[in-house]
Formats: C-alpha cells, sequence, structure tokens
C-alpha cells in the first residue's frame, strides 16, 4: 500500500509516505516554510520512491483543529492533488494524530490533548487507546483553560502546547497526569494509522467535502443560540 499523508496544524509541519519499502519522513519547518516547502516536499518523496501520484492508494491531511493558515494549506492542497489524480482523501483530525504519537512515544492508554488556539482558549479532546487503535472519546473542544477536564480513569498523560501556553490555568489538570508532553506536536506518520483503516472501511471523502476544521465557527454559534 502506498500512503501519502502531510500535516500543517502545529508550528512543525511533516510529510510522510509510506510504502511497501517503508516509511520516508520530512519535516517542513516553521509555519512560513510549512507553505512554501510543502509541494516540494510532497514531489521529492515521490521521486525518491520511482513513484507518482497516481501510484499512491490514499492521500491523508490533517484537518484540524490547529493553525488557520496551515490548515486551510494542507485542505487546499489535498483537495487538488486528490481531484487531480482521483486518489482516495482522508482527512484525519490533528488532535487523534498528537494522540497517536503520544501513543507511540510513552505507550499510555489514555490521554488528555490540548492544543492552544490563541484567543485564551485551546483545543482539547481525550483520547484512548482500544487494542491496536487510537480513538477520541467524546467531543473535540475549543474552550477556556479552565473548562478543561481530565480522563475519569487513570493512568492518563496529557500531551500539547496548551499545557506550555497556558501553565497556571491548566496546572490543576496537568497534576493529575502520569506524564505531560507539552512539546510534542501531530505529525504526519501518526496520521497513517487512522488513513490506513478509513481507506480499508471505504471511508474516503469528496474532494469538495474535505474541510479543515476550525471549531471555532462552531463554538460560536453555540454561544450565540
Amino acid at each position: 500500500m502506498n500512503l501519502l499523508a502531510f500535516e500543517t496544524s502545529s508550528r512543525i509541519g511533516s510529510v510522510a509516505l509510506e510504502t511497501p519499502a517503508g516509511l520516508v519522513v520530512r519535516d517542513l519547518g516553521i509555519p512560513r516554510e510549512q507553505t512554501e516547502r510543502l509541494l516540494g516536499a510532497i514531489d521529492e518523496l515521490l521521486a525518491a520512491a520511482g513513484i507518482d501520484l497516481k501510484s499512491l492508494d490514499g492521500l491523508a491531511f490533517g484537518r484540524g483543529p490547529g493553525s488557520f493558515t496551515g490548515l486551510r494549506v494542507s485542505a487546499a492542497v489535498a483537495q487538488g492533488l486528490a481531484a487531480a489524480s482521483g486518489v482516495p482523501l482522508l482527512p484525519v483530525s490533528s488532535l487523534l494524530a498528537l494522540a497517536e504519537r503520544a501513543w507511540q512515544e510513552a505507550r499510555c492508554e489514555r490521554a488528555l490533548v490540548c492544543v492552544d488556539a490563541h484567543m485564551g482558549e485551546v483545543y482539547s479532546a481525550i483520547a484512548e487507546r482500544h487494542g491496536d487503535l487510537v480513538e477520541i472519546v467524546g467531543d473535540e473542544r475549543l474552550g477556556a483553560p479552565a473548562e478543561v477536564t481530565p480522563p475519569q480513569e487513570s493512568p492518563w498523560i496529557a500531551v500539547g502546547n496548551g499545557f506550555a501556553a497556558h501553565p497556571e490555568a491548566l496546572a490543576h489538570v496537568a497534576r493529575g497526569a502520569a506524564t505531560v508532553l507539552p512539546e510534542l506536536v501531530p505529525s504526519a506518520a501518526a496520521l497513517l494509522p487512522r488513513a490506513k483503516r478509513d481507506l480499508t472501511a471505504g471511508r474516503a471523502t469528496p474532494p469538495s467535502a474535505a474541510l479543515p476544521v476550525y471549531l471555532r465557527q462552531q463554538t460560536a454559534w453555540r454561544r450565540s443560540s
């Protein structure tokens, strides 16, 4: 199976290509460099593997929530590549990708993911591993750090730059964590487990429907209703 993935929702972006020969990853650097380097990195990985875009079985991208600019770039590139090639498109939650990476590095069955959303808010979600699957439990949320609640069951780890951006407001939560990983960011490689499951299950998304998830619009609508 040939799968391409890219993630640009955070301060460090990346592109990953998995083929029968193995997994290759390229970092994209800071947000400005992500925009400039994304298409070039994709071309580089495909050329090095000796395949073209139409040889891919699936194309995954981090659909957010996260950086507005990064998400717009990822979604636009993913839509364009999928529409031009006919390759199945697989949007994956960036919070889920962060939880997947936390599992890969810390091997904890449960995680509270918390990412700085700026404007005094954070994106958060609880993730659990069941067998070989990492899944978001409940909803992905946007709100004040004081509104974040930890998992009910222990042990669990705290992951994401929300814990670095709001250390005082989240101190009461972080104290219950077995480990705090504030510097960890989502990676393109961490999109692949979910993308494979969705591809196998036939859950590809049409390019026109593969939109970024910001959460801010949904939250504003709920507050005004």
